[in-house]
């Protein structure tokens, strides 16, 4: 498995709490966090920082995730998108992700997951199998503005 350590990831979740506590979960193996609940910002973040891998959560105050991944694709193609959904069923819209996770899935998933997606950067994806844990990967098809800063462990 590749050492992802230190790789900046962009994690996108308007829900306060669950995005506190990822971005604890990602910080504490070693990821760097770039984290809000904003669609708008997290544009800004993918479009202004090196960010390596996205992690976004499907239902967003005022879009889909999906929605989001579609605008985001178009942007930086070859960033990586891994969507999370509270919902065990895999959500219409996938194509626009490289990856999807159910909320559901143990913590420690994410983190295969996320080895799975950043040594393919700059890649097109390959076509994926469905993993038997219940992951499921989707195949890729596919404003300058001011920094945003990280959060901190604070809501």
């Amino acid at each position: 498995m590749a050492d992802t350590r230190g790789a900046l990831i962009l994690l996108v979740d308007d829900d306060v709490m669950g995005r506190s506590v990822r971005k604890l979960v990602l910080e504490a193996n070693g990821h760097l966090v770039l984290a809000t609940g904003e669609a708008h910002l997290a544009m800004r973040a993918l479009t202004s920082e090196p960010i390596r891998l996205v992690i976004l959560d499907y239902f967003l105050d005022g879009i889909m995730g999906t929605e989001l991944a579609r605008q985001m694709r178009l942007a930086k193609p070859d960033v990586p998108i891994l969507l999370l959904s509270a919902s065990s069923d895999v959500p219409e819209g996938t194509e626009h992700v490289d990856a999807y996770l159910s909320k559901l899935e143990p913590v420690g998933i994410i983190e295969e997951k996320i080895a799975e997606l950043l040594p393919r950067r700059g890649e097109r994806m390959a076509r994926p199998s469905n993993h038997s844990a219940g992951v499921r990967r989707r195949p890729e098809k596919h404003r300058l503005m001011p920094r945003i800063q990280p959060e901190t462990g604070s809501a």
